[in-house]
């Protein structure tokens, strides 16, 4: 954009060669004679300098208007191309807002849901610890899993149970989807009355989920409340409901949504839940 300084320039340049246009011209040529004192020769001369001053003043007030419609093309340019990227904006906004705000609200309960499952963990290590007796004590199988100590007298877990559930945690936070599922179905195999047992069934549904599979993830996510007092309830409940949105069915979603809120008041699932409802209206 042409600065105030530059208009002011051009107007004076303007103003200038108007005011020197009409003094080459006077009216009374004997004033104008009688107040040079110069000869006719001096008459014919100054006449035709002022002319050429002036142009050169014109020619200039025009370059600087040349330069200054110049610069507002440019700026007019400028506008629509910043016109262009807002709408581009507020398109990704858009999208940001429906879709990848879900998805990492999704991403963020699913490592709540793993932080809960070594936390429980931990619970289970510190009910079973007991004072070490004086001599080096042996390995006592607890639950399946058997405890020892290393010569630092670090306290050490071995479980193939829990190794093969953290394995398929693990591969599942790598996006390793089948290779997850895989993994938990082992456990489940073999271990069909352990401690992971729920966990792994969330697990696999969350799985499916993630490739895409509702009516799989729902049949997963609906055998982890087949199991009493199980820590992963509340998070299937939520699945379900979710799972059953993204298959369109926007009235069961409804119901396992509601359901959620009721079984469960105390979830950390029960604020989205109701948001939920509020768009599903």
């Amino acid at each position: 954009m042409m600065s105030s300084k530059t208009v002011f320039k051009a107007l004076y340049l303007c103003t200038a060669a108007v005011f020197l246009l009409v003094s080459a011209f006077p009216a009374d040529a004997q004033s104008k004679k009688s107040k040079r004192g110069g000869s006719a020769e001096s008459e014919a001369i100054l006449p035709q300098i002022d002319v050429i001053r002036v142009k050169e003043t014109a020619d200039e007030a025009l370059r600087a208007a040349g330069g200054l419609k110049r610069e507002n093309a440019e700026l007019r340019a400028r506008i629509a191309e910043l016109d262009n990227r807002i709408v581009f904006l507020s398109e990704e906004v858009s999208h940001v807002s429906a879709a990848k705000i879900e998805e990492v609200e999704t991403r963020l309960a699913l490592l709540t849901e793993a932080y809960k499952d070594m936390f429980v963990k931990l619970q289970a290590l510190e009910a079973h610890i007991r004072p070490a007796p004086p001599k080096p004590p042996t390995p006592v199988p607890v639950n399946n899993a058997m405890f020892s100590t290393t010569a630092s007298g670090e306290l050490v877990l071995s479980s193939p149970e829990y190794d093969l559930y953290m394995s398929g945690l693990r591969l599942f936070n790598a996006r390793s989807f089948d290779k997850a599922m895989a993994m938990f179905v082992d456990c489940l195999a073999k271990f069909p009355d352990g401690e992971y047992r729920d966990r792994s069934n969330f697990w696999i549904g969350e799985c499916h989920y993630q490739m895409g599979r509702m009516a799989e993830a729902i049949a997963a996510y609906s055998k982890v409340l087949t199991y009493k007092n199980s820590t992963k309830a509340d998070a299937a409940q939520f699945q379900i409901a979710l799972a059953h949105q993204k298959l369109g069915q926007t009235e069961l979603a409804r119901a396992e949504f509601r359901r959620l809120i009721e079984r469960y008041p105390a979830s950390a699932f029960v604020e989205r839940s109701k948001r939920y409802l509020e768009d599903l209206k």
